[in-house]
C-alpha cells in the first residue's frame, strides 16, 4: 500500500476508500485545489482587501489555516491580499473559540452580533473583543425567528449573514468576501434551492462567484474541498474545532437538515455523488444572462425579479392550481382580479415587486414578527 503521488508507504491518507495518500501529497493536494479555484478564476487583484468569514466550524477553520499558509508563501504563489477576518456572534462559546484561532495566527477579529440584521445600519465592530449587547435588537431578532418555521428559519438565515457580510465589508473597504463552504455544503445546497423555489438562484448560490450586489463579489474558494477532506486535514494538522457549535445544528429538523443527511449518506455508499451534484450545477446558469441595474432585485437576497418569460413559469401553475382549490371551494363565481389579488396579498406577498418566489413564501410564513421595515421601506 503505497502513496499514489509519491509511492511512499508512511502515514497513509485514505481518501474516498480507495485513493491512499501520505500526509505531505494530501496536505498538498487540498492546498491545490484552494490555490486553483482563485488562479484560474483571475478575479482578485494585488493587495485588495478581502474580507474573510469565519464561523468556527470545520470549513472556516480549515480557510483560515489555508490562508495564512498562502500569504507565508515566498514565491510566485503567494497569495497577495490584505485577509480582514470577520465572524458573526451567534453566541459567545463559539467567539471566544474564533478569537482564539486568529490570535494563534497573529490576526485581529472583527465580531458583531447577528441581531444588527434588525437595523438598517452598522457600525465597525472593537477588534478581539465581544460584540456590544443591544438587548431591543436581540430580542427583535429572536422573535423573527421564533415566528419561522425549521426551514424558512434556516433559509432566511442563509440571507442574514449574506446580508450582513455584505454590510461589512462596504464598512471595511473590501471588495471581494470569502466563504469556507464545500462542495459538500454546496451540493446540499443546490438540491435545497431546487426544492424550496431557489431554482433560478443556483448559478449564484452554488458556483464560484455570487456576483448579485454591484459592489461586493462573494467568492467560494473551497468548493473543490468536501467535507471527507477537511476532517482529514484537520486530523493531520491537529486544528481545534468548535465541536459544541456543530452539535447545535442538529437540534431542529427542517428540509436542509433532511437533504444534508440524504446527501453525506449517499456519499457514504457512492463516493461520487457530490462531485456528480457538483458538476451539475456549474452546467446550470441562467438563460439570459442580465446585469442588476437593469431589473428590479429581491430586498432579501438580491436575485433578480421576474425577468420576461414566454413560458409558463412554476410559480404560473402554482397560482392556477390555487384558483381552481379557490373556486372548488367557493359556491359562487370568484373574479379573475380578485382571485389575483388573493394570490398576490395571502400566498406570494409582495411578489415580483420587492420579492422573489423563495422570499415572498417565508415571507408569508412568518407568524409573528415581521420582516425589518427597513428591508420593505427600499424599493417603495
Amino acid at each position: 500500500m503505497k502513496c499514489k503521488k509519491c509511492n511512499s508507504s508512511s502515514a497513509l491518507i485514505i481518501l474516498r476508500k480507495k485513493d491512499l495518500y501520505c500526509r505531505e501529497c494530501f496536505l498538498a493536494n487540498v492546498t491545490h485545489k484552494f490555490r486553483s479555484s482563485i488562479g484560474k478564476n483571475k478575479i482578485l487583484g494585488k493587495a485588495d482587501n478581502v474580507l474573510i468569514c469565519l464561523s468556527g466550524k470545520e470549513g472556516s477553520t480549515v480557510l483560515l489555516d489555508l490562508i495564512n499558509n498562502a500569504l507565508s508563501l515566498d514565491n510566485h504563489k503567494k497569495l497577495r491580499i490584505t485577509p480582514i477576518f470577520l465572524h458573526l456572534c451567534e453566541n459567545y462559546e463559539t467567539i471566544k473559540n474564533v478569537i482564539e484561532q486568529c490570535q494563534k495566527y497573529n490576526y485581529d477579529l472583527y465580531s458583531p452580533h447577528i441581531s444588527e440584521y434588525v437595523q438598517s445600519k452598522s457600525h465597525i465592530p472593537i477588534v478581539n473583543s465581544l460584540p456590544i449587547v443591544n438587548n431591543e435588537l436581540i430580542e427583535e431578532y429572536n422573535n423573527m425567528q421564533n415566528s419561522m418555521l425549521p426551514t424558512v428559519k434556516d433559509d432566511f438565515i442563509t440571507n442574514i449573514k449574506r446580508t450582513l457580510y455584505i454590510r461589512y465589508a462596504k464598512l471595511l473597504n473590501c471588495k471581494y468576501i470569502f466563504t469556507g463552504e464545500t462542495t459538500t455544503t454546496l451540493a446540499t445546497k443546490l438540491l435545497v434551492n431546487l426544492a424550496i423555489g431557489r431554482g433560478s438562484q443556483v448559478q449564484s448560490d452554488v458556483g464560484f462567484l455570487d456576483s448579485r450586489d454591484m459592489e461586493i463579489k462573494i467568492i467560494r474558494p473551497m468548493k473543490d474541498i468536501s467535507e471527507e477532506e477537511l476532517k482529514l486535514y484537520i486530523n493531520s494538522k491537529n486544528l481545534k474545532v468548535n465541536d459544541k457549535q456543530t452539535s447545535k445544528e442538529n437540534e431542529h429538523t427542517s428540509l436542509q437538515t433532511v437533504i444534508s443527511t440524504f446527501v453525506s449518506n449517499l456519499q457514504e455508499n457512492f463516493p461520487s455523488t457530490i462531485s456528480t451534484i457538483c458538476k451539475t450545477a456549474d452546467k446550470i446558469g441562467l438563460q439570459d444572462e442580465c446585469d442588476n441595474e437593469r431589473h428590479n432585485t429581491c430586498v432579501i437576497c438580491q436575485s433578480i425579479l421576474k425577468p420576461d418569460e414566454k413560458a409558463i413559469s412554476a410559480l404560473d401553475a402554482t397560482s392556477i392550481s390555487k384558483i381552481v382549490s379557490l373556486r372548488k371551494h367557493t359556491d359562487s363565481g370568484i373574479d379573475v382580479d380578485m382571485e389575483k389579488n388573493v394570490i398576490n396579498s395571502t400566498i406570494f406577498p409582495y411578489i415580483h415587486n420587492r420579492l422573489c418566489y423563495a422570499c415572498s413564501r417565508n415571507y408569508a410564513e412568518i407568524k409573528q414578527s415581521k420582516i425589518p421595515s427597513y428591508i420593505i421601506e427600499t424599493q417603495k
